[in-house]
This record gives structure tokens, sequence and C-alpha cells, in this order.
């Protein structure tokens, strides 16, 4: 496959506005990761999973993972990432956004499990409400004191 010039640049663009400083870099680490070479060393067939996104800010910590629609709506998050969410949940340090996308990419629903168990979904939704999730989200950890202090 050639790549036009056009779709390069737009390519370019839109890593420069996403702020993507190095285009490359940023391919290589969303290339599938092959596990197979693992095979055999867990029970059950199990292979390690990829963290999608994570953020921190004071020892607290937003999870993002993408799925299809779809699968988010039916809920048929495959058991082991949901038992991990769960596993993180009860660390109360972990916000978890599991964020549903449509065919282009584009988000259209969202479950919020946050670290007091209560879990929020928001459906229909766009890209500006995840960000305005990750903007409150942000907010709320800046003024939390870091973990390990003052008793937490």
């Amino acid at each position: 496959m050639k790549l036009h010039d056009d779709e390069v640049i737009r390519f370019l663009d839109a890593c420069t506005n996403a702020g993507i400083r190095n285009p490359s870099q940023f391919l290589i680490a969303k290339m599938p990761q092959v596990y197979s070479w693992l095979k055999g060393c867990f029970p059950r067939g199990i292979l390690p999973t990829d963290v999608d996104g994570e953020v921190e800010i004071n020892a607290h910590f937003l999870r993002l993972e993408f799925k299809l629609a779809g699968i988010l709506r039916d809920g048929c998050i495959p058991k082991g990432q949901e038992s991990a969410f769960r596993a993180l949940i009860k660390l109360r340090h972990f916000t978890v956004l599991l964020i549903g996308l449509d065919e282009t990419g584009e988000p259209v629903c969202v479950h919020i499990w946050y670290p007091n168990g209560k879990r929020v979904t928001k459906d229909p939704c766009d890209r500006a409400v995840v960000q305005g999730l990750c903007r409150a989200w942000s907010a709320w950890a800046a003024k939390q004191p870091p973990f390990g202090r003052n008793g937490q």
C-alpha cells in the first residue's frame, strides 16, 4: 500500500494536534503486542493483556480502556479484565473509564467505575463528554493528598 503525500500530511497534522511528538515511536507503541512466546507459562492459555491508557496524579490513577461500543453495551468485557478492574477499584486509588468506540473510533458510550464502588454509564456520549470526565477526574485528583500521606 502506497500512501499519498496528502494522507501523510493529514496523519502528521493529526499527530501534532494530538500532542504526539514522535509519530514513529507512537506507531511502534500501538502495534499489537505478541505474547505468544509466553504461551504455556500461565494456566488455561492465559496471556498478558495490555493497558490502553493510564494517568497518575498524586498517586491516584485513571485507567482508560477502549472497547467497541457493542462490547460495553452488551456487558461482554473479558472476565479477566473485569476481575482486574474490580481489584484496582478495591485499592481505592483507581478510577476506571471503559470507553465504547464506534466503527470510526469515536467515543459513543462510557462506563465509569469509581474507587468507592459506584458505577455510572453515560450512553450516548461523545468526545466532549469523555474529555469532561477526564478533566473532572484531573481536578479531583490534583486536590487529593498524595498516596501514603495523611493516613492514606
